[in-house]
């Protein structure tokens, strides 16, 4: 990791002293400057994924452990408590309360929606084809 962290300081201060006292002249000064940039972007990548990986070690570490304290508490809880039964379900009598309001509803947009094509059809048929000849 220090390799990586030197290598970084001298690649930025190598492209410092291209970059900014000297003006690329040649096309060698350029592609040098352009292989500095790529090798300080390259260390830059291996300094991020070296510590995506450690966090995720650690995220990993942490979620094992969680995942071993509930299962030691359910087993631990399985040993001592009675075992629970679910009472069945029970037959609904009437359907619930929302369903004939919903059935309701729908029988009003269905009355609403024919009493607008209704309407609209009255329209349709006041309006004069542009066939008819005039009177």
């Amino acid at each position: 990791m220090r390799r990586r962290v030197r290598k970084l300081l001298f690649i930025s201060v190598g492209l410092a002293a291209l970059g900014g006292a000297v003006h690329a002249q040649s096309l060698r000064e350029i592609q040098a400057r352009n292989a500095a940039a790529h090798a300080l972007e390259d260390v830059r990548r291996d300094l991020l994924a070296g510590q995506i990986d450690a966090a995720n070690a650690q995220e990993r570490a942490r979620t094992e452990g969680l995942l071993r304290g509930l299962e030691q508490q359910r087993t631990s809880s399985a040993l001592t408590a009675p075992s629970m039964t679910v009472a069945p379900a029970r037959a609904l009598d009437a359907p619930a309360p929302r369903e004939a309001d919903r059935a309701s509803a729908m029988s009003r947009i269905d009355q609403l929606t024919q009493d607008a094509l209704a309407e609209s059809n009255a329209r349709m048929r006041a309006i004069r084809p542009a066939s008819e000849p005039k009177r």
